[in-house]
């Protein structure tokens, strides 16, 4: 471990976005897999030095890789917890700032999704999927690691996915019914739609299973919105660009709700970041360029492991489980 490493009390005082922390993990993983170079680590000391928030995802990581061994997992909620003495506990409090840790596998610095989560006033655990009705009569089934608010008045049916996914199917009212996700609004126009925000590159994605919605960004105003009929899809970027409306078969889009996914020249980087919805632990890239491999499959996702062997079967890839709850994908 760097000497960097050494000193978290400055490097605390950042809390590194969740890009940042999954990208440092997956750093720290390369650098065990046995396969790192000189050239690796020149590399992975010039990203920790490019701000104070990669230095303390860098930290964060490190801590994590060191103590990996030592974690547990909840089996009645899938959550990961340290396992080790108050000792730990007391070194995780500087580098996170928190006063206990409860992991969720999508992000390095667990104390803040699980914040947001336990905050929240719907959400699913790992591996878990929930189905709710709402005050109006209307319908949302939760996918695992996925948190909501919910906010009805006289006036208006407004829902905040704060992260994860969702299916909604919304019962007629006068009221408009909408759900922000990230910089997103999607207004139900009569209609049955799925959000899913947990994509690997921070985009959006809205398919319509029933009637239309409306997909609007919440800085532009509706002007700059489009408008997806049933059996159609969109992707919406992490800068908030709306792509093109692409037809997909409604079978696709409700097939996380029988527990399987299907993939459609889907990024390998998508694909995992729906598996690691039910996997117990962190499933990390030892290069980001493999995440654009383009899959077609279906996969079981109550069975993340078989699935991962599945995919490393047909793709150029191998699969690694590091620790108990790392797993690398790595290029043949």
């Amino acid at each position: 471990m760097s000497e960097r490493a050494m000193k978290p009390a400055s490097a605390a005082t950042h809390c590194p976005a969740k890009d940042i922390s999954d990208a440092a993990l997956g750093w720290v993983v390369r650098l065990h897999s046995g396969e790192a170079t000189v050239d690796d680590q020149r590399a992975y000391e010039a990203w920790r030095g490019q701000s104070a928030e990669h230095e303390a995802a860098a930290v964060e990581a490190e801590a994590l890789w060191d103590d990996a061994a030592h974690l547990r997992r909840d089996r009645r909620t899938g959550l990961i917890y340290p396992g080790r003495d108050t000792a730990l506990l007391s070194r995780r409090r500087l580098l996170t700032g928190a006063v206990g840790i409860a992991v969720l596998g999508g992000g390095l610095a667990a104390s803040r999704p699980w914040l947001r989560i336990l905050g929240s006033d719907y959400a699913t655990a790992t591996a878990e999927t929930r189905s709710i009705d709402l005050p109006d009569g209307s319908r949302v089934i939760l996918n695992a690691r996925t948190a909501m608010d919910v906010d009805f008045d006289e006036r208006a049916r407004r829902v905040v996915l704060k992260e994860g996914q969702a299916f909604f199917d919304v019962v007629a009212d006068a009221r408009p019914f909408q759900v922000a996700s990230g910089e997103t609004i999607v207004t139900a126009l009569g209609t049955a739609f799925d959000v899913d925000a947990n994509a690997a590159d921070g985009s959006l994605g809205i398919a319509v299973t029933r009637h239309s919605v409306r997909v609007s960004p919440m800085a532009g105003g509706d002007l700059m919105g489009v408008t997806l009929a049933e059996r159609e899809r969109v992707s919406v970027g992490g800068d908030g660009a709306i792509g093109s409306p692409v037809v997909q078969d409604s079978a696709i889009a409700l097939a996380w709700q029988s527990g399987m996914y299907v993939a459609e020249n889907r990024r390998l980087g998508d694909v995992v970041a729906a598996l690691s919805r039910y996997h117990g632990g962190w499933i990390v890239f030892s290069h980001d360029r493999l995440k654009s491999t383009l899959v077609s499959a279906v996969l079981d996702l109550r069975t993340p492991d078989a699935s991962l062997a599945a995919l490393a079967s047909g793709l150029p890839i191998r699969v690694t489980r590091m620790t108990r709850f790392v797993t690398l994908i790595s290029a043949v």
